[in-house]
């Protein structure tokens, strides 16, 4: 249940964490590569996978605010919500190593 200070506000103090939550983990790497022969064989990203699951979480825990805020803000909020958990997906999948072997702008390997 939200207070009317809550439902008015846009973007609450919860949604700034989730941004902040999709920003850090393009900042902080803590990585694991091991490559044989020049070519990476195993890779992860703790920081990646700890950080999207917990956005996953923010994103879900903030759906509060698209049902009980305000309704001109339904919309906008929705959007960024899915686009939270799009960039979650990366970072999960990112820090799981499962980009390694895409092309340069998106994946981790040595070509």
């Amino acid at each position: 249940m939200l207070n009317q200070v809550d439902r008015v506000r846009f973007p609450h103090r919860r949604e700034i964490a989730a941004y902040v939550l999709a920003a850090v983990p393009f900042v902080v790497d803590v990585t694991s590569t091991v490559t044989v022969n020049g070519r990476v064989t195993s890779y992860s990203d703790i920081a990646d996978i700890v950080l999207g699951v917990a956005l996953v979480v923010v994103v879900v825990a903030n759906r509060v605010f698209i049902v009980e805020g305000e309704r001109r803000y339904r919309a906008a909020r929705i959007a960024i919500a899915v686009v939270l958990l799009l960039v979650a997906a990366f970072h999960v999948a990112g820090g799981g190593g499962l980009l390694v072997d895409l092309p340069a702008p998106l994946g981790f390997g040595t070509e």
